[in-house]
């Protein structure tokens, strides 16, 4: 989907597309960090930003939908993030941050995505993906179909250079208590989980 079909389905939604809070694996990766700087990529309408920003963080939320941006300033605490409307293949941050963070960025080529987004991570900071694996078709979790923009371990492990220390890259199911969707789903999901720190 493009920037403009997003648009179409944010202002299609009531109130939201996603779920109001980040999912359960990176609150439980992020919640024992000190706060400092963090970019949410991929941000859709706010509920990872909102979230580091309720934890003091001086957060970032990325994204090319302005429909999606327009719904994450308006909800509580939209005022203490940094809302920037633009391409994560033409975006730069204006100094490396502390912690990145990107849920279901599905894109042709996500492992390069991933490789540019984790240029952004100052040395001694943390790097989190998260996103629908392939296993997920056959699971018939929600999610997109297309195998060609679908996540792996290998593809997130293969996008880090000797920079990187992997913290843990390995399939994690997400059951419906941890809906992706604002309105829930029912089945489980297969993802893929990248937790990284940048050494140097």
């Amino acid at each position: 989907m493009d920037a403009a079909q997003w648009d179409e389905r944010y202002r299609a939604s009531a109130g939201g597309v996603w779920a109001t809070q980040p999912p359960a694996v990176v609150r439980e990766i992020v919640t024992p960090l000190p706060s400092g700087t963090a970019i949410d990529v991929a941000t859709g309408d706010g509920r990872t930003a909102l979230w580091l920003a309720e934890r003091g963080w001086a957060c970032t939320g990325l994204d090319f939908s302005s429909a999606g941006l327009a719904l994450a300033a308006a909800r509580p605490g939209g005022d203490a993030v940094e809302w920037v409307q633009a391409d994560v293949h033409e975006w730069e941050p204006d100094a490396p941050v502390d912690l990145v963070v990107s849920c279901y960025l599905h894109l042709p080529d996500s492992a390069a995505a991933i490789a540019r987004i984790a240029q952004w991570v100052t040395p001694g900071g943390t790097l989190v993906v998260v996103g629908h694996d392939v296993e997920n078709i056959a699971a018939g979790g929600h999610g997109p179909s297309d195998p060609a923009i679908l996540y792996t371990p290998e593809v997130l492990r293969g996008a880090l250079d000797d920079r990187f220390r992997i913290a843990r890259c390995e399939r994690i199911v997400r059951t419906s208590a941890d809906a992706e969707l604002r309105e829930g789903h029912p089945a489980a999901a297969v993802d893929s989980l990248l937790h990284a720190v940048r050494v140097r």
